[in-house]
C-alpha cells in the first residue's frame, strides 16, 4: 500500500497495512535541508523542498504545509516576529486583539492573496507538480 492509499482507506474506514507515518517534521524538514527556518516558514519553494526530501528519506506517508500557528493571524494583520531557526510567534506585546472591539473591524483575509495563506497554497500547488 502507498502512503496516499493508506491514508485514503484508513479515513474510508478500510482495513490498512499500518497505520500512516504521519510526523509533524517543520523544523526537523528545515534541518534536514539545511534551511533556515525563517525561510521554511515564508517561502513555499523551502517547505515543500524539506517536507519532500524528508518524507522521502524517512519513507513518510504525507507531506504537509504546517509552518508555525502565526499564519491566519499574521494574514489578518496581526504583528509576527520571525526568527532565523524558531517558529515564527505572535507579537504579545503588540497584541491585534488587545482591545476586543478590533474584533468586530477584523476583515476575512482572502487566501489567494494573502502573505502567508498565500504561501501555503503555492505550496500545495507545488505538491501536485513533485508528489504522486
Amino acid at each position: 500500500m502507498t502512503g496516499h492509499e493508506r491514508i485514503l482507506a484508513l479515513l474510508d474506514g478500510k482495513p490498512v497495512d499500518s497505520l500512516p507515518f504521519m510526523p509533524i517534521t517543520m523544523m526537523f524538514a528545515c534541518d534536514r535541508i539545511g534551511a533556515q527556518y525563517r525561510d521554511y516558514a515564508t517561502d513555499c519553494q523551502v517547505l515543500v523542498e524539506g517536507q519532500t526530501h524528508t518524507a522521502a528519506e524517512f519513507d513518510f506517508d504525507y507531506v504537509n504545509i504546517m509552518s508555525d500557528p502565526a499564519c491566519e493571524a499574521a494574514d489578518c494583520g496581526a504583528p509576527v516576529k520571525f526568527f532565523p531557526n524558531q517558529p515564527a510567534a505572535l507579537d504579545e506585546a503588540n497584541s491585534l486583539l488587545a482591545d476586543k472591539r478590533t474584533l468586530h473591524r477584523l476583515k476575512v483575509p482572502d487566501p489567494y492573496t494573502s502573505p502567508r495563506m498565500g504561501n501555503r497554497l503555492r505550496a500545495l500547488a507545488l505538491y501536485r507538480q513533485r508528489v504522486h
